[in-house]
């Protein structure tokens, strides 16, 4: 694939002088338009943001720790508008199509990020993942990506989409390069040998029956690593309904908190600066009610209580996505709420969490393949661990992944 306009902006520091020497250095490294770089305007993915945007007069605290490490910034990559969808299509600047998986969407938001590191145009990308911005990408393009845990990593000079929500996450290609960003970007923490695998046979019910199979054998391969394991009881089952709606409802509620006030500025008619399921997005954010979101601070405190049974030595298995990478143009709206299930787990609870691309599934036959690997969807799994136990996981994939 070609470097593109559906994959780097045309704003910003493409080719900026790196460091000579540092853990990262020669790496290149591809960045979410989100984050800010000292003389440089963002887009946050919508033209009307950039042309009120200033120059940013300081760089990011995550990309200037990248640099210090001597990765060559190759340039600002597109992302759905403010970071709000999951589909990967921005309605200014075009969608990026899925260089593993040809006329298939790469997910989103962080959605150019992720196709430069699937398209080999970057080793690192750098993104945001608020609902799930870097774990459907990562599980659509079959990259390796991370979803701190919340506060874990500064987000100084990152532009908010739901602060109470928002990480900074990251995709590469191998679990190796995934954990050395780690080690630039986290904190020191403790690493546990990781001596139990907790599984949750009512996620299995959450995907299409074809990717259940292959979940279970993925399943059956990494048991054999771990010293147990343990089903994930969820004695009050109703509450999987539910996560997504209180996610819908506590973002959405952020998101009007942190935008209202721009977003009232485009009057008389906001809606015309974005496309349409992003407007009506922050059409339902801004109606949200304080008796709605109480609600479902009841629903996360609840989950909260089950994600009690991680301990710091045992890991969650689970599916990333429902589906492999739909198809571009696609109507995904059934699909958002569906994919919220799985990764309102982690935004809920402010866990980490880790896809592993582990797993290819036949696509669709009528579907004219390049190559043979243009045959295979991309797919995956996930690891999810307690908050704070971010490097230790990233060991755990590491390991799992030699």
């Amino acid at each position: 694939m070609k470097q593109d306009s559906a994959i780097f902006c045309n704003h910003g520091p493409k080719g900026w002088q790196a460091r000579d020497k540092g853990e990262l250095a020669g790496l290149r490294l591809a960045v979410k338009d989100l984050f800010t770089v000292q003389g440089h305007k963002n887009s946050a993915g919508n033209p009307e943001w950039f042309r009120q945007a200033l120059a940013a007069t300081e760089t990011s605290d995550s990309v200037n720790k990248l640099m210090m490490q001597a990765c060559q910034f190759v340039g600002f990559t597109h992302t759905d508008e403010l970071a709000y969808s999951l589909e990967g299509n921005n309605h200014h600047y075009g969608a990026a199509q899925n260089p593993k998986l040809a006329g298939h969407s790469c997910g989103g938001s962080s959605m150019g990020s992720a196709a430069a590191i699937a398209a080999d145009l970057a080793d690192i990308g750098l993104g945001t993942d608020t609902g799930g911005s870097i774990r459907v990408p990562a599980s659509y393009c079959g990259l390796y990506g991370i979803r701190p845990s919340h506060g874990v990593i500064s987000v100084q000079g990152l532009l908010p989409l739901a602060p109470a929500f928002d990480t900074t996450g990251w995709l590469t290609n191998s679990a190796e390069l995934l954990s050395m960003v780690g080690n630039v970007l986290l904190p020191k923490q403790p690493i546990y040998k990781v001596e139990e695998l907790l599984v949750c046979q009512s996620l299995f019910d959450l995907v299409e029956p074809e990717l259940a199979n292959a979940l279970s054998n993925k399943l059956d391969e990494i048991v054999p690593y771990f010293a147990k394991v343990r089903e994930f009881d969820i004695a009050d089952t109703g509450i999987l309904d539910e996560l997504a709606d209180a996610f819908r409802i506590l973002q959405g509620r952020e998101i009007a908190r942190t935008h209202e006030q721009w977003l009232t500025s485009l009057s008389p008619d906001f809606s015309a600066h974005f496309a349409p399921a992003i407007s009506a997005r922050f059409e339902m954010a801004l109606a949200l009610t304080a008796a709605e979101e109480a609600q479902a601070k009841k629903v996360q405190q609840r989950w909260q209580k089950v994600m009690q049974q991680l301990t710091s030595s045992s890991a969650l298995f689970l599916p990333t996505t429902p589906t492999v990478a739909p198809k571009l143009g696609a109507d995904t709206s059934a699909l958002r709420a569906k994919i919220l299930t799985l990764t309102a787990m982690a935004g809920l609870s402010g866990a980490a969490q880790v896809h592993l691309p582990d797993i290819s599934i036949p696509v669709d036959s009528n579907l004219p393949a390049q190559n043979d690997s243009e045959s295979l969807a991309p797919y995956g799994y996930s690891l999810l661990m307690a908050a704070n136990s971010d490097r230790t996981l990233l060991n755990l994939a590491c390991d799992l992944s030699k």
